[in-house]
């Protein structure tokens, strides 16, 4: 496959180029080569009794800076997931001469929304993703039934203004991509635009918003049409946080919506009390919709541990009907 071929092609040169970076550049320091990983597990149940133990994710990356002068860089990351179907996440080269402006080829995280772009599977607060981010930002049960981690190929510009002492003012991304996915060929040969601002007017405060056009072939859709757009607000302090977004777009001719709310406070400097309550309308032309309500704790005992106890309540509306169904989750990940 031709986007196959591409990403091994961009990981042998950049390979090539660190060969050549670690000839030119042997008295300055830089990081050629970082090796580092995770390991997610767990076990969860639901109200009928189901359960299972799991191995969500074994992600091994690879990555380092080819050149790196003041502020000008040239780095690069490979990261493969060996969890079920081995396959990679993420191969890229990027380069920016300046804060604000650089490049980026390659297969990466898409620039559509804060949680599925600013938050890994490391660092966000609950175990799964919020529910308007999986259905339409690709990082889980996608309703184009493209469910890729909220990656697809492809490129893009990203920069930074008006800087201060700790953040920075403006942030964009914008770039073309194949709207297929990871590890996988553009099928119609039309690309996706994705765009995405972000302002922070203090340091711990994000206002964004973001904007897809593109194209979706699947045989359970409609139409070819695929556009998403949105924006959302995320508070942070390392005490206290908040994030909420809204995400909505058509996919063929059905026009879906979805918002979440998620925040929490550190009551000791290990132990972080969550809440989150989730909402998507798949359809907004038809009387159906989706609630979720989780709570949760997030226990850090060690730098390299995280252990995640989810508890989600959730409520389906079809019409007059309703039902409810519920779902206790525990996950650790192990860093290295």
């Amino acid at each position: 496959m031709k986007e196959v071929k591409l990403l091994r092609i961009i990981f042998v040169a950049t390979l090539l180029a660190t060969s050549f970076a670690l000839n030119a550049q042997d008295s300055l320091k830089i990081d050629y080569f970082k090796f580092k990983g995770y390991i997610q597990g767990g076990f969860n149940i639901d109200d009928e009794g189901d359960n299972t133990f799991y191995l969500k994710r074994a992600v091994l990356t690879l990555s380092g800076d080819l050149f790196k002068k003041n502020e000008s860089t040239v780095d690069y990351q490979f990261m493969v997931n060996m969890a079920g179907s081995p396959g990679i996440l993420e191969l890229w080269v990027r380069y920016s001469p300046v804060r604000e402006f650089g490049m980026q080829i390659g297969q990466f995280k898409i620039p559509l929304t804060i949680e599925n772009t600013d938050y890994s599977p490391t660092t966000i607060e609950m175990i799964e993703y919020s529910l308007p981010v999986e259905k339409m930002a690709r990082s889980g049960s996608d309703v184009t039934g493209i469910n890729t981690s909220g990656r697809d190929i492809g490129f893009k510009l990203f920069g930074s203004l008006l800087h201060r002492e700790n953040h920075s003012l403006i942030s964009y991304d914008i770039g073309l991509f194949n709207g297929n996915g990871t590890n996988r060929r553009d099928d119609d040969g039309r690309k996706d635009l994705i765009a995405r601002l972000k302002i922070s007017p203090i340091r711990y405060l994000t206002i964004a918003g973001y904007y897809q056009n593109g194209t979706v072939k699947a045989d359970h859709i409609e139409g070819n049409i695929l556009t998403r757009y949105g924006g959302g607000i995320s508070f942070d302090n390392n005490k206290i946080m908040c994030r909420s977004e809204y995400i909505s777009g058509h996919t063929g001719k059905m026009l879906s919506e979805g918002a979440y709310l998620t925040s929490g406070y550190w009551i000791t400097d290990k132990v972080m009390a969550l809440g989150r309550a989730d909402y998507f309308k798949l359809d907004k032309a038809l009387d159906n919709n989706e609630i979720y309500y989780t709570l949760g704790l997030l226990y850090t005992p060690w730098k390299n541990l995280r252990l995640q106890f989810n508890y989600t309540l959730k409520e389906f509306s079809y019409t007059a009907d309703k039902s409810y169904g519920s779902l206790f989750n525990f996950m650790a990940t192990a860093m290295f």
